[in-house]
């Protein structure tokens, strides 16, 4: 054995001292505990089924006591053909005869009746009296649809209707008997019994385990186990009973699955484990002295492991032998060597890390002495009441601040108002009386865009557009068209030759090279970089204006993601 592989020998340790055992006695003692719990369940199934039929054959024999009582009495009968085909009491001898009738009822619940059994009597108008004082709206909407179900040619005979829901959300069993004028040759009224459900439910109620449910002559459920029927029989090794009411049409089902009564013996079962556990513990004190002998090279690895892992990158495990913790020993150090390696490297990457962070801090140094110098500049002028200048330096501090986030993306209102700082610098640089009209759909000014989008339209329109124009004016607009929004760059300048404007369209929509000489680059990266922010189906064209000028048209499509709101309409000189 010990000349083995550490697998092997492992596994066959394991396998004799522990799992032969215990699988040996756990399957000879469920195999004997199997073969006598069938037995004892149908002995406990009949005795449970017995005592329940008896309790329904009572309740069966107190109905049909009541009936009796109400069919064969003279003076009941008397009253009840009087009372037939009254429709309410609208006189004081209806009231007389509805009292009777009801002093009826009260003496037969002198008999100690079951609380869930109602007793009703209707007449030929379908004129409802009750043997208590309950709320008769559920009886009431299913009188008719009871009274269909009567035979009212089978007078003096107890007639089974089955269960019916009422208008309250209550479901009954009903027993019918047709109280018969053997004169007058029809019948006088109809005795209605009600059983509530809860009374079967009461009555299976106290299984513990497995299914049981009530089924009338016909096979509808009357109770119980929605799972079971009268007719389908398991055949999973199920244990099954069904018991037949003899004073009414009911059968009663009750069915346990191999699953269900298996657990039952589980009392006995126990029994069995306490042997198997004093086996296992004197196979575990063999095999942990085996094991001991085992395990001893793997705590050597554990050994070294933990050292490496508190700091000690020079252990190293002492391999000895050819079998499979040799062979693990070799792989460790050759894993630890690199381990110790890639620390190294990481060490050396997190040092120029360092080095680079700080340079870049360092190069944030310089935006910002601008932005701080152009503020100083900007409170002198002020304070020396020049505004113009003191405007055109608040315009440039905000371009570029938005040059130092321009991978930031912005609101459309917001990139407008970008739009209007540059403008006032261009106009002060070029000498020009430039005039910017921003006139925004308000749905659409809270649509996120990439910072300085539009700069580029409107610098094209400035640069080539507005060569000695005596009044130039560019208008930026919005509006949104089903799920899309609409920006349009317009200018009143010179225009741009046709074949241009073709060639410069096929370029924007396509995206390619293939006129790498022209110079308007700035006009590709605007389409690159909405295409990245609203997908493939953005795009940009360019068309001449009749009246002059040039109109650039983005057409933008909506996501869940882009957020429209806000308001704002305004005129920039």
């Amino acid at each position: 054995m010990f000349k083995l592989t550490y697998y092997r020998r492992i596994q066959l340790s394991f396998l004799l001292l522990i799992f032969i055992p215990l699988i040996a006695v756990s399957t000879v003692s469920f195999l004997l505990i199997r073969s006598s719990m069938v037995e004892k369940l149908q002995l406990s199934n009949e005795n449970f089924l017995n005592v329940m039929t008896e309790e329904m054959n009572k309740t069966v024999d107190d109905v049909t006591f009541a009936s009796h009582f109400i069919v064969n009495d003279t003076n009941v009968r008397a009253n009840l053909k009087s009372f037939a085909d009254t429709k309410r009491l609208d006189n004081y001898q209806d009231y007389v005869l509805f009292t009777q009738i009801q002093d009826l009822f009260n003496l037969i619940n002198t008999k100690p009746l079951n609380n869930n059994i109602r007793m009703y009597l209707v007449n030929r108008q379908n004129f409802l009296i009750s043997s208590g004082t309950e709320d008769l709206t559920g009886i009431t909407s299913s009188v008719d649809k009871l009274i269909k179900r009567v035979n009212l040619n089978e007078p003096e005979k107890l007639q089974w209707l089955g269960m019916t829901d009422s208008a309250l959300g209550n479901r009954s069993y009903y027993i019918a008997r047709v109280i018969y004028d053997s004169r007058e040759k029809q019948y006088i009224s109809v005795l209605l019994v009600s059983i509530s459900e809860a009374y079967f439910t009461k009555q299976l109620r106290p299984i513990e385990f497995g299914k049981v449910a009530i089924f009338d002559s016909s096979g509808e459920r009357i109770a119980g186990d929605e799972g079971l029927s009268l007719d389908n029989v398991n055949s999973d090794g199920s244990v099954r009973t069904v018991r037949n009411i003899s004073k009414s049409s009911w059968n009663l089902v009750y069915e346990a699955s191999e699953k269900e009564w298996a657990g039952q013996i589980s009392r006995t079962f126990y029994m069995g484990l306490i042997a198997v556990i004093l086996l296992f513990i004197v196979f575990s004190a063999t095999s942990i002295l085996i094991a001991k002998r085992l395990h001893s090279p793997i705590h050597k690895l554990q050994r070294v492991v933990r050292q490496f892992g508190l700091g000690n990158l020079d252990a190293r495990l002492e391999v000895k032998g050819r079998d499979d913790i040799a062979e693990l020993g070799n792989t460790l150090n050759t894993m630890l060597d690199q381990l110790q390696q890639l620390i190294h490297d990481i060490e050396q990457e997190q040092e120029q890390k360092r080095v680079m962070e700080l340079e870049a801090l360092f190069m944030q140094i310089r935006p910002h002495f601008l932005i701080n110098t152009l503020n100083s500049i900007k409170c002198s002028l002020i304070l020396s009441n020049d505004k113009l200048h003191s405007g055109i330096i608040d315009s440039l501090m905000s371009l570029l601040r938005a040059y130092l986030k321009v991978n930031e993306p912005t609101s459309l209102a917001e990139e407008c108002k970008l739009l209007a700082h540059y403008v006032d610098i261009m106009k002060v640089r070029n000498e020009i009386p430039l005039k910017l009209v921003i006139n925004l759909d308000p749905a659409t000014e809270g649509l996120i865009v990439p910072k300085l989008i539009l700069q580029p339209l409107v610098e094209n329109a400035i640069v080539h557009g507005f060569v000695d124009h005596p009044s130039p004016r560019i208008t930026v607009s919005s509006r949104q068209v089903a799920d899309r929004v609409i920006i349009e760059v317009e200018d009143n300048g010179d225009g741009i030759e046709e074949e241009l404007v073709g060639r410069l369209n096929r370029r924007l929509m396509f995206d390619d090279d293939d006129d790498s000489s022209y110079e308007r680059v700035g006009l590709i990266n605007v389409v690159q970089r909405l295409r990245l922010t609203f997908g493939e189906e953005a795009a940009m064209s360019m068309i001449n204006r009749q009246e002059g000028g040039v109109t650039v048209t983005l057409c933008l499509p909506l996501g869940t993601h882009h957020v429209l709101q806000g308001g704002m309409n305004r005129c920039i000189e």
